[in-house]
C-alpha cells in the first residue's frame, strides 16, 4: 500500500487522542456537577433534620425544598454532559477502529516504519478496549444521575408538608448520586488509562508521519534514468 495509507493511519490515531482527551474533559466536568449535586443534598438533608427538632419545622422543609430545587438544576445540566461525553467516546472508538484498519494496510518495507507500527498497534489496541469498557460505566452512571433526579422532581408543594415524602426523597436522591460518583470515579481512571495510551500512540504516530514523509521526499530526490543511461540492448547474434 502507498504512503498514503500510513499517513492516514497515523491521522486516524490523532483523532482518536483528541477525542479521549474530550472525553476526559467531559468526566472532570461530571464529576464536579455531581460533587455540587452531592453537597446541595447534605444541605437539603440538614434542613430536612432541623425540621422535626425546630419550632420553625415549615422554615426549614421550605429550605430543603429549595435545596431540591437546586439539586433539579445540578441534573439538568447532566445530560446534555452525558451525551457530549458517548458522542467522544464513539468517536475515539471509530478512529481507533479506522486507526487499525489502515495499520494493518500500511507499507512496511521501510524497517524503521514496519518497527514503529508494529510499537504502535498494541497501544492503540489499550485505547479501543478502555473506550470499550468505559461507555458500559458511563451508561450506568447516567442512570443514576436520572433517578437522582427524578427523586428530586417527586418533591412538590405539598409534598414538603409531608417529612416522610421529603426524606425518601433526599435518601433515594442521595444514593442513586452515590452510585452515580462512584460509577464516574471508575469512569475516570478508565479515561485517564486510556488518554494516557493515547498520547503514547499519537507519539508513535508522529515519528511514523515523519519517517513516512521523509521516505517520500527520498523517492522524490531520486534521479529517474534518462534513456541514454540505460544498458544497450544486444543485438541477436547470427
Amino acid at each position: 500500500m502507498t504512503t498514503d495509507t500510513t499517513l492516514n493511519a497515523a491521522d486516524a490515531v490523532f483523532e482518536a487522542e483528541q477525542a479521549v482527551s474530550r472525553a476526559c474533559w467531559v468526566v472532570e466536568e461530571l464529576q464536579e456537577t455531581i460533587a455540587s449535586a452531592l453537597r446541595v443534598l447534605d444541605d437539603a438533608e440538614l434542613d430536612s433534620a432541623k425540621a422535626k427538632l425546630s419550632e420553625r419545622g415549615s422554615f426549614y422543609l421550605e429550605a430543603a425544598g429549595e435545596h431540591l430545587g437546586r439539586l433539579r438544576t445540578r441534573c439538568n445540566d447532566m445530560p446534555d454532559l452525558t451525551h457530549d461525553l458517548f458522542a467522544h467516546l464513539h468517536r475515539a472508538s471509530q478512529s481507533v477502529t479506522d486507526a487499525r484498519t489502515l495499520l494493518d494496510l500500511a507499507d512496511t518495507s521501510d524497517p524503521v516504519i514496519a518497527s514503529e507500527i508494529a510499537q504502535l498497534k498494541p497501544r492503540i489496541a489499550v485505547v479501543g478496549e478502555m473506550v470499550a469498557l468505559a461507555k458500559p460505566v458511563a451508561q450506568l452512571a447516567a442512570q443514576h444521575v436520572e433517578t437522582a433526579h427524578q427523586a428530586s422532581r417527586d418533591v412538590t408543594a405539598l409534598g414538603l408538608l409531608e417529612p416522610v415524602s421529603l426524606e425518601r426523597s433526599i435518601a433515594t436522591a442521595g444514593k442513586e448520586l452515590g452510585r452515580a460518583d462512584e460509577d464516574v470515579r471508575l469512569l475516570g481512571n478508565i479515561v485517564d488509562h486510556a488518554a494516557a495510551s493515547a498520547r503514547e500512540s499519537a507519539g508513535i504516530a508522529s515519528e511514523i508521519t515523519d519517517s513516512a514523509r521523509r521516505r517520500m521526499s527520498e523517492r522524490s530526490r531520486d534521479p529517474i534514468p534518462s534513456a541514454s543511461s540505460l544498458p544497450t540492448p544486444r543485438s541477436p547474434s547470427r
